[in-house]
């Protein structure tokens, strides 16, 4: 357990120090507040699509004969108990967060506070948390990232919903055609069907370079975009919203619990139409992980994306980051636990 209080503090750490130089280059002037939406565009439909593509088809060579060796199978039957997994925590959290600010005054805020509470920073975090707890496994890393398909999806619909207020904003073209879910399909061909993952080709390795560049730009990015809206709010504003500490509540701790509920009924009822492969436990673990986690450092992306409360969304994600140092290695202790006692 210490070890991951200490891992936890290290990578919220890293995580956090990102926001400095977006705060000082803003507050010096030398960024616009009009380039915090270029910086969060990159982000949304550069960034992100990238580290899809990166999770699906880049692999070392030692990982890409493991997963040949097991099948694409047995490996397609566990992203589907995966995803139905992740579909379903996601939902439920939605529901509890439209009851906890069902009476909540002011709307525009109650709604970016559900957005915080579905929503966790599963990429930037969970991703380096699950390879901490499996040494690295190309497997759970995999199934962490089928939750990231779920979430980038319900993002474009629901979190586009929450985030503006307006179905009309959610178009089917738009989603289609949006960057971010063009590339998941795009990746998962490649994956399923490796004798056109021309990332794998050895006359073509150096390709991977492209995507995998992109992809570790999306965590310090955020976290700039973070910074440059920090530096136009007074600090005190951070934690002055009971709101805040209804959102860390249900993010950090109600949401990974129902998660964590819903992998133990899933493993009874899943079991025995999957085959056992390396990690097979992630396949329910993962989304309890990805849940455990803080609030999507999206959410101020996607409030600067629509011109909404950037402030109000800055707050909710600082503020429950730093919580998240003392709940996460609690509750990924817990589960862990209550896993191996159970299973």
């Amino acid at each position: 357990m210490l070890e991951i209080y200490i891992k936890t503090i290290l990578a919220i750490t890293v995580l956090l120090a990102f926001i400095v130089p977006g705060y000082i280059l803003r507050k010096l002037g030398v960024i616009e507040k009009s380039g915090k939406k270029a910086l969060s565009s990159i982000l949304l439909y550069v960034c992100q699509p990238a580290l899809i593509i990166a999770s699906f088809c880049v692999f070392s060579d030692e990982d890409f004969a493991e997963i040949q060796t097991i099948g694409y199978l047995p490996i397609l039957k566990n992203f589907f108990v995966a995803a139905i997994l992740s579909l379903a925590a996601m939902l439920i959290v939605f529901a509890c967060g439209k009851l906890l600010f069902i009476k909540y005054p002011d709307r525009n805020k109650a709604d970016i506070f559900t957005y915080a509470s579905i929503f966790s920073n599963c990429g930037f975090l969970g991703v380096p948390f699950i390879e901490i707890l499996t040494d690295g496994s190309v497997l759970a890393v995999m199934y962490l990232m089928i939750f990231n398909v779920v979430f980038n999806i319900l993002i474009w619909t629901l979190g586009v919903w929450l985030i503006t207020g307006d179905k009309k904003n959610i178009s089917i073209k738009k989603i289609l055609l949006n960057p971010l879910i063009l590339s998941t399909p795009v990746a998962l061909l490649l994956f399923f069907v490796p004798q056109i993952n021309f990332f794998m080709f050895e006359p073509l390795k150096d390709l991977q370079l492209f995507p995998s560049y992109l992809s570790t730009m999306t965590a310090p990015l955020s976290m700039i975009i973070v910074g440059i809206s920090m530096a136009d709010i007074p600090i005190k504003n951070l934690f002055n919203d009971a709101g805040i500490y209804l959102t860390g509540l249900l993010r950090l701790i109600v949401a990974p619990v129902i998660t964590l509920g819903l992998a133990m009924a899933a493993q009874f009822a899943f079991s025995g139409m999957l085959s056992p492969t390396p990690q097979s436990d992630y396949i329910f673990l993962a989304p309890v992980i990805a849940m455990a986690m803080s609030p999507a450092a999206t959410i101020v992306a996607m409030s600067e994306q629509y011109g909404k409360d950037t402030s109000c969304a800055t707050a909710a994600f600082v503020a429950n980051t730093l919580f998240s140092v003392i709940t996460l290695p609690l509750i990924m202790s817990l589960a862990l636990y209550l896993w191996g006692l159970v299973f």
